[in-house]
């Protein structure tokens, strides 16, 4: 799995090819995000305790969702098993956020390798047992199962988790020369525009699912002290949102200061317009060559410049066929010679 997944960026593609991913990942988030996925690898080549056998007489083992599940769950026994051992690798990380991160990076695994209820269920009833064992070293740490479907599942985390990396990014900021300001605010824009493709799907409590993560979002960047910070370091502007309620007190989408005419027909993302530029420059180049061998080299551009002299000589300024109409009639005139030709050859024959 990647850590973080960008699946939500406006250009999923670029997000990872440009190397966002590779800057990003180094975030104590997403390093205590691999520190877990590396440890079920660990501890299922390892000897486990009898109590982790509950992993597997609880899920149906045949099916390949059930065995992946069996391997997760079995590697959890292992980290609460061995947790002072595991601790030590994510110093990183407050001890009360330890709980609540791997809750989010639990259920997001579990659901990537099923989204089948009663997999789901059967996984999440082993870890409830085996968090009661004696041989538990975790026991402040619940296994909370969120009755929700990945899609839905996947905008709390999303929101959840930029909120939470946020302090770290400002952090960065305050580095001087930082080579990887640029991705942080790229990072900064998505998910702003990400808050805004939802914002009007969760009005209050009982409108969505993840009202508690929106409303800390929310709360945390309509602050004009934290989106100061970001006009300023990023080099931003606020901008109208394509989704969203643009209002005032709401979270903003952004972009970068420059020609606003350009941002109005090419979207807010500087690369976006280097992209579509170069794509045109592309495609127009070779258009061009062919019009300069028309005009210099073919009867096309000699009976042009011939109308052009008979116009200068007679002061001819009446407008009364443009090129475009004379390019028409020449490419007319040359269908008509072709078939001539070919008329004439086939009766040769």
């Amino acid at each position: 799995m990647l850590y973080p997944n960008l699946h939500y960026y406006e250009n999923e593609s670029d997000a990872h090819n440009s190397g966002n991913h590779n800057v990003l990942k180094s975030l104590p988030l997403y390093k205590y995000y691999e520190e877990l996925h590396n440890a079920i690898d660990t501890y299922n080549d390892q000897k486990l305790d009898v109590d982790c056998d509950y992993c597997t007489s609880n899920q149906e083992s045949k099916s390949d969702e059930g065995s992946k599940l069996i391997k997760l769950c079995r590697g959890i026994c292992g980290i609460i098993q061995d947790f002072d051992n595991f601790k030590k690798n994510c110093k990183q990380i407050p001890d009360e956020k330890l709980c609540p991160y791997i809750n989010y990076w639990l259920l997001d695994y579990a659901l990537t390798i099923s989204n089948v209820n009663t997999h789901i269920d059967r996984f999440y009833s082993a870890l409830a047992i085996i968090s009661i064992s004696k041989r538990n070293l975790w026991k402040k740490c619940s296994f909370k199962k969120y009755t929700l479907k990945k899609s839905i599942f996947d905008k709390k985390k999303i929101l959840y988790e930029f909120t939470e990396i946020y302090d770290h990014i400002k952090e960065e900021f305050s580095h001087e020369n930082n080579s990887n300001v640029k991705t942080y605010c790229k990072h900064i824009k998505e998910n702003f525009r990400y808050f805004n493709s939802i914002n009007e799907e969760c009005i209050n409590q009982n409108s969505c699912d993840y009202y508690d993560e929106y409303k800390k979002f929310k709360e945390k960047f309509n602050n004009p002290e934290v989106l100061n910070l970001i006009y300023e370091k990023c080099d931003y502007t606020k901008t109208p949102c394509a989704q969203g309620s643009n209002a005032e007190d709401d979270v903003p989408c952004l972009r970068e200061k420059g020609n606003s005419f350009l941002y109005q027909i090419f979207g807010n993302d500087a690369e976006n317009i280097i992209n579509i530029l170069l794509k045109v420059t592309t495609i127009s180049a070779p258009i061009l060559v062919l019009f300069v061998i028309l005009f210099k080299f073919t009867p096309l551009g000699k009976n042009l410049n011939k109308i052009k002299q008979e116009r200068k000589k007679s002061g001819h300024k009446k407008k009364e066929e443009n090129i475009q109409d004379y390019m028409k009639n020449y490419a007319a005139h040359l269908d008509s010679e072709m078939k001539n030709r070919i008329h004439l050859g086939y009766h040769a024959t």
